[in-house]
């Protein structure tokens, strides 16, 4: 791959509010010109939410898969916040508790194929509950489940939230190394 340099050529960017669309034509190589259309979305958090050893899970309408479905926190990082700190605001918003501890799981790309989206991952130890402020159109019913049932959820495709499902297999992971299994 040697002979592959990506240059772009051209960009066109269509604003659409929360999200961008973007069309970059780029030179792959001296004989090879592609065109890429992606989202650009602003980066994101999203956490794992531990009571306990009890997983706490949201339940809201999501209207692009015109469905209730089953999330962890989680929302955009607003300018000048940190992901740590845009992590414990959604807790706070969302599920109306506080964060006694955060761990970093890390970040992923949700999509490189066709999106430029990093989402930042963390665990945290609840702390007391307060009041949640939710935004207006969020209707949000909470379920605290065991990791057993969560485990299960994944399997079983009750559970299809993809940023929850990568901050748990990080979660697990980071199990697993500290157990010394590998």
């Amino acid at each position: 791959m040697a002979d592959a340099f990506f240059e772009t050529i051209s960009s066109k960017r269509y604003s659409t509010g929360r999200f961008d669309v973007v069309e970059d034509m780029v030179q792959v190589n001296p004989d090879y010109q592609h065109l890429f259309v992606y989202t650009s979305i602003p980066e994101g958090a999203c956490v794992l939410p531990m009571i306990g050893e009890q997983i706490l899970l949201l339940k809201e309408y999501r209207y692009p898969v015109h469905s209730w479905q089953y999330e962890i926190p989680g929302g955009l990082v607003d300018p000048g916040e940190t992901p740590a700190q845009a992590a414990v605001r959604e807790m706070k918003e969302e599920t109306g508790y506080d964060v006694e501890e955060l761990i970093s799981l890390g970040a992923f790309h949700t999509s490189f194929g066709s999106s430029d989206e990093t989402i930042h991952l963390f665990v945290a130890k609840c702390g007391a509950k307060g009041e949640t402020d939710r935004e207006q159109g969020e209707v949000i019913n909470m379920q605290l489940v065991s990791q057993r049932e969560f485990a299960e959820m994944i399997d079983d495709g009750r559970y299809m939230h993809g940023a929850g499902i990568a901050a748990w297999g990080r979660y697990l992971n980071r199990r697993y190394l500290a157990e010394g299994q590998v």
